[in-house]
């Protein structure tokens, strides 16, 4: 049976009957609920309508006091949208603590690794002398790759000239060594960006050195 009661300035008056008559019965009371529809309007009553249990909805003490909340069933368009922002935030979660980490681990590194800026700045030098050699050799190769290519082409073309059909194997090494060159200046391109963010990366390793450092003395002095 339900008990529905729209105007909650009747409630107390309804509580007070109602509780009157369940003192005749121990036990009896199981509490009231209180619900709102789809219209806005608030209703009280000993369960709640099971068009209403997916909604927002509470049960009151004797006393008219909220004792118990159930939250608003969430529709499965709502809970996919929720489940995509718990995964987004986990997601995050996870690079900061990832990136803390390798933080962490960097300072450990630049603490063990090196006693001085110095230190430091030979051993950016040894990566980019080696990177400018590499780079030298790649250069090399491109320009003799270029050489032969250009004396291909003018073979090929002496070759039709004269009105006769180039050899396939002229054509195929062509293609070969203009995919190498292609290849090689990929490379180049690489390993410049490489020496680039070396250099990038040592400028902020030793502000981050000087500052632990510092960090370190200073907790030595305490």
């Amino acid at each position: 049976m339900f008990m529905f009661i729209k105007k909650p300035h009747l409630f107390h008056l309804f509580l007070s009957g109602l509780f009157a008559s369940l003192l005749l019965m121990p036990n009896a009371f199981a509490g009231l609920h209180k619900w709102t529809d789809e219209n806005g309007q608030v209703h009280y009553g000993d369960r709640v309508p099971s068009k209403y249990l997916r909604k927002e909805h509470y049960q009151l003490n004797e006393q008219g006091v909220t004792i118990n909340t159930s939250e608003k069933l969430k529709t499965e368009k709502e809970e996919s949208a929720a489940q995509l922002k718990n995964k987004i935030k986990a997601a995050e979660d996870r690079k900061r603590l990832i990136a803390a980490r390798k933080k962490a681990l960097r300072d450990r590194v630049l603490l063990d690794t090196f006693t001085t800026e110095k230190d430091l700045s030979l051993a950016r030098d040894a990566r980019i002398e080696a990177i400018d050699s590499q780079l030298s050799l790649a250069e090399t190769l491109i320009k003799n790759d270029e050489e032969r290519l250009g004396s291909l082409k003018k073979r090929i073309e002496s070759i039709e000239k004269a009105s006769r059909k180039a050899p396939e194997n002229l054509h195929k090494e062509v293609a070969s060594i203009s995919r190498q060159i292609e290849s090689n200046y990929a490379y180049v391109e690489d390993k410049t960006n490489e020496r680039d963010e070396i250099i990038k990366t040592f400028k902020q390793d030793v502000i981050r050195f000087r500052a632990l450092k510092k960090a370190k003395l200073e907790a030595k002095n305490k």
